[in-house]
């Protein structure tokens, strides 16, 4: 992925995680979403067992899992709702919605660390999205 085509104007709170680096178990795209929407939202979401760096594994992993008991499948995304991305028809990626600057996904990429990437743009970088969630 191009790290190019992500949009470092994010919104100020999100932009003191821009940057940081990706690191699995810590900094992937769930265990950062998780540490956002603690330290932002005050939600306490369950940490997923996943070995980060298998797309195959965080397919197999979030197919079922019980952390999606908390979530709606919602059509229109609201600040800090989450986004559900992948290559394919399956989610493989998660970040987080952000109403600033037209709409885009804070969220962690292996390649890049943590980036925020205007909806538009995510074609350009290989994900797309699958699927809106609000925590209930």
């Amino acid at each position: 992925m191009n790290p190019s085509n992500h949009d470092e104007s994010a919104p100020h709170w999100a932009s003191q995680y821009i940057g940081q680096p990706w690191v699995a178990g810590s900094s992937d795209c769930w265990s950062f979403a998780r540490r956002v929407w603690r330290e932002r939202f005050g939600w306490d979401v369950a940490a997923v067992d996943v070995d980060a760096t298998s797309r195959w594994a965080s397919l197999r992993t979030f197919d079922d899992h019980p952390e999606y008991d908390h979530w709606q499948s919602v059509s229109e995304p609201s600040e800090g709702d989450a986004c559900l991305m992948g290559k394919s028809e399956r989610p493989s990626h998660i970040g987080i919605y952000l109403q600033a600057n037209g709409g885009g996904v804070l969220h962690s990429l292996e390649t890049a660390g943590v980036v925020f990437t205007p909806v538009a743009a995510l074609l350009s970088v290989g994900l797309r999205v699958l699927s809106w969630h609000r925590r209930r």
